[in-house]
């Protein structure tokens, strides 16, 4: 009887552990998402070896094949020259600490509107799981990683949001992924500058970034901004500007920090900053909302009442006029 006992123990045992290594197997298996798309090991493969010796479009045409029906811009590639207009460029690299590297890649037809892709392998295969149109203007786009204190690394890239004659507008995305899902954590703007255009607030903004070295996960960001009137006087045409009469001049440091909960740089301005000079959440808004007048007078109403009291007869002059017009109206046009 002992023996049939300690016969029948054994056997309650082992079913107990197989259990748990079925459950454990069942937990260690990740699920994979409608939205994904299979991507074959081969083209993964392909894009691991890739030489970068010899132009060659045949991987974004079949990456093109891969995700029908959805499909890239610009597809037509007898309109491609292909030695300069077409882009891949690929990196593997660890972005949210697991085991496995991830592929980031840039690719497209046309240099100046590719994509950014992300893939991840799950299950032992490959799928894209991040896709998004870049515009990146003429310059050539490069995508970044930072080495940033969290296992979920940072990567960011220059985008173009507007362009012409006297306007320009571009900026940082940067991402992050986490739980198996790519995040767009930030958006900074980098160069944000418009002359003439009929407005008589013009501007001119400059920004700089770095990553924290003191073990935490957050951004700082410098700004260095400069408002200046449009057309004001008789003789100025109407895209005429005035960049040497500063009327709102500033340089000021923001700290961006990471939420995890939210998957977003939150803005983090200290409490002692609070002086005219001092950036808020609501001027930062102004560098990127050309012809806002009515969010500039209430974002920068301590600096302009600085300058009505102390400035030079100059500015105290424009910007009377200034706000007397845009107290009637949200855009304020020159010369009227």
């Amino acid at each position: 009887m002992y023996w049939r006992f300690c016969l029948i123990i054994i056997v309650l045992v082992l079913l107990f552990l197989s259990c748990n290594r079925n459950r454990s197997h069942t937990y260690d298996v990740e699920i994979v998402k409608t939205d994904w798309k299979k991507i074959p090991n081969s083209w993964i493969e392909r894009v691991r070896h890739l030489t970068y010796k010899k132009s060659d479009t045949g991987l974004i045409n079949e990456f093109a094949n891969l995700i029908k029906p959805d499909t890239l811009s610009n597809s037509h590639t007898i309109h491609v020259n292909t030695d300069n207009d077409f882009i891949f460029n690929a990196v593997f690299v660890n972005l949210d600490g697991d085991q496995n590297n991830e592929l980031i890649c840039i690719q497209g037809w046309n240099i100046y509107d590719p994509y950014l892709c992300v893939f991840k392998q799950v299950n032992k295969s490959w799928y894209l799981i991040y896709k998004e149109e870049i515009n990146t203007f003429y310059g050539s786009p490069t995508l970044y990683v930072a080495n940033n204190y969290s296992k979920n690394k940072t990567f960011y890239l220059r985008r173009v949001y507007d362009h012409g004659s006297g306007v320009y507008i571009d900026g940082y995305s940067f991402y992050k992924l986490s739980g198996n899902k790519v995040y767009k954590c930030l958006d900074i703007i980098n160069n944000a500058h418009i002359e003439g255009w009929g407005l008589y607030m013009n501007q001119a903004i400059k920004s700089s970034f770095e990553f924290s070295g003191n073990a935490t996960d957050d951004l700082s960001v410098d700004y260095i901004y400069n408002f200046f009137p449009g057309s004001i006087y008789p003789a100025d045409c109407p895209w005429c500007a005035h960049d040497d009469i500063s009327l709102i001049k500033g340089e000021d440091n923001v700290d961006y920090v990471y939420d995890d909960k939210e998957h977003k740089y939150k803005m983090d301005i200290p409490g002692y900053k609070n002086s005219a000079d001092d950036l808020t959440a609501e001027k930062i808004a102004c560098f990127s909302d050309f012809g806002n007048d009515s969010l500039f007078v209430k974002a920068f109403h301590r600096q302009i009442d600085t300058i009505l009291k102390i400035g030079s007869p100059v500015q105290k002059k424009i910007l009377r006029k200034y706000l007397l017009l845009a107290s009637k109206n949200k855009t304020v046009t020159a010369r009227r």
